[in-house]
């Protein structure tokens, strides 16, 4: 948590200075993988990140894309993961490898961790510690199987999994916002199939407010968010005289109250999906400092909300 300004210090600065690098081979590395079908074909891709012991500067590289046949079971995956570390000599030294939360990337890292270093109890506290190489038990683990590094799973995705399954889950079950979730995204829905599938319907939209419906797609949740925000932009009155000319059902004002909160509530969540799904600078230097600022967003509109307060932490 401490301010970028911090390696500006000529302090900070001196002290990072006497830090001595060795050169020579990378010694840590860390990897990233993911699976993803496209034309009916499934591929895993794994990218790498290391600091470089010269400079020293973030470094990145796409890495591996490769072919996958048949089911995503978590021992195959496992085993390409695997395979591709110990292609380039890396098993040893792979410091952690990110995924989604999908679960069979989940299950994989489970089932094919190398055994604790320690398994004791710490209540034990006159017992003598035994420091142990980790490259020495990776070597060991290796010649009997498959050993995976350890596993750390996508801020993004997590918190991409929070802003529409969990919320999701939260308005359907929640009495008091159950139907009018569900009658204000149906309105919504229809007006986004009437606006994609008819040029009539669209030109009608944009000649009356002067801009178009957007339409989400399933693949980035964002897009929920921004197609009902362009919808609450849009004054009730003129909202109303679109769905009668489309011959719609109207959104209500309770209805139309609602997806003003929905938006104000999501709005900062989707500004920390776009900081953490950045492709420059997205690393854990960044991740604590965007959920707080997360965090401090939504307490500041917790007491504007009348309808979606339960959303709130």
């Amino acid at each position: 948590m401490q301010p970028v300004s911090t390696v500006e210090s000529p302090a900070f600065r001196q002290f990072v200075s006497m830090i001595t690098c060795s050169g020579g081979t990378q010694q840590y590395i860390a990897t990233t993988a993911d699976i993803w079908s496209v034309h009916n074909k499934s591929f895993l891709g794994m990218t790498a990140h290391w600091i470089n012991t010269a400079t020293p500067k973030r470094q990145k590289a796409a890495w591996q894309c490769k072919r996958i046949k048949g089911r995503h079971t978590y021992d195959v995956i496992a085993a390409k993961i695997d395979h591709i570390h110990s292609l380039y000599g890396l098993s040893t030294k792979v410091t952690a490898t990110v995924t989604d939360n999908g679960s069979n990337f989940v299950k994989a890292f489970q089932m094919y961790q190398p055994e604790s270093l320690s398994d004791d109890d710490d209540d034990e506290e006159d017992e003598e510690v035994t420091f142990t190489d980790v490259a020495d038990v990776l070597d060991t683990s290796t010649e009997e199987g498959i050993v995976l590094p350890p596993h750390l799973r996508c801020a993004s995705h997590t918190l991409n999994f929070i802003s529409c399954s969990d919320v999701d889950k939260w308005l359907l079950s929640n009495p008091g916002t159950k139907g009018i979730y569900r009658s204000a995204t149906a309105k919504c829905t229809a007006l986004w199939s009437k606006a994609s599938r008819s040029t009539l319907a669209s030109e009608l939209v944009g000649d009356l407010v002067g801009k178009k419906l957007l339409v989400p797609f399933s693949t980035r949740w964002n897009s929920f968010y921004d197609a009902v925000a362009r919808i609450v932009e849009i004054p009730m009155t003129d909202l109303s005289t679109i769905s009668n000319r489309l011959e719609l059902k109207c959104i209500g004002e309770r209805e139309f109250q609602f997806l003003r909160e929905y938006c104000a509530i999501m709005k900062p969540l989707t500004v920390a999906l776009d900081v953490l799904q950045g492709e420059e600078n997205c690393y854990y230097g960044t991740l604590l400092p965007t959920i707080e600022v997360l965090m401090s967003k939504l307490l500041e509109i917790k007491e504007g909300l009348i309808i979606a307060t339960g959303l709130m932490p």
